[in-house]
């Protein structure tokens, strides 16, 4: 199967390792993006998935010689607010090896170099998508992070919103006089971002179904 590429619209960035990658739980290190969109402009996205997922799905239980097969979880899942309640948008996760640095652009098309992408930064995302088969996890398709475009940067601290606090009346510091006694501030400690695990589900071997569209449709059902 010949592989595709895709490029997705302008959404929001979560935990994005694009400058540097992450080492965290791949010793090896990864470059990763989650991108979340409205509903809306992620179904695209979702069916062109979903078909090569489809194909490769028919393609394994050929050479495997079984009617079903077990499936990993899809590179996307409904976001959920605190509650666990859907919000209407959808995250893709998009990944890298330490050895293919995607490349990063700024709005014009311009190479950005030396740039600390945040999460809240707004970004478009280039991926190929790559189908596979493991017999522990299943069949599934991944999105291989090729390029960024960053459309709207955020870049460093985001100061006290950041961890929930909104501007309020009370107390607020007085601006020091010259000549007063300055006494410097620790370093401030850098917030480090920590990438989620993912958990795949596999579902049973045989569970009795035997339509490509049914499993498809289970499969993009996932969590």
């Amino acid at each position: 199967m010949a592989k595709q590429t895709i490029t997705t619209p302008q959404g929001v960035a979560l935990y994005p390792w694009l400058s540097k990658p992450d080492t965290e739980y791949n010793k090896d290190g990864e470059y990763k993006v989650n991108l979340v969109l409205s509903k809306e402009k992620a179904q695209p996205i979702i069916d062109t998935i979903n078909e090569v997922f489809s194909e490769n799905l028919k393609d394994e239980m050929k050479k495997q010689k079984k009617k079903t097969l077990k499936t990993a979880n899809p590179p996307y899942a409904d976001e959920l607010d605190d509650d666990g309640k859907p919000t209407g948008n959808v995250i893709f996760k998009f990944k890298s090896k330490a050895a293919y640095k995607p490349a990063i652009f700024d709005a014009n098309g311009e190479t950005l170099i030396d740039t600390q992408i945040w999460g809240g930064s707004e970004i478009r995302v280039n991926a190929a998508l790559y189908p596979y088969f493991v017999s522990s996890i299943g069949a599934g398709v991944s999105l291989k992070l090729r390029a960024v475009q960053v459309i709207a940067l955020v870049e460093g601290s985001e100061g006290a919103g950041r961890f929930g606090f909104e501007k309020t009346a009370g107390y607020v510091q007085k601006e020091k006089d010259e000549g007063a006694e300055v006494f410097n501030e620790p370093t401030a400690v850098p917030d480090i971002k920590v990438a989620e695990p993912e958990v795949v589900k596999s579902k049973p071997e045989d569970d009795g179904s035997t339509d490509i569209a049914d499993i498809v449709d289970k499969w993009g059902a996932k969590d």
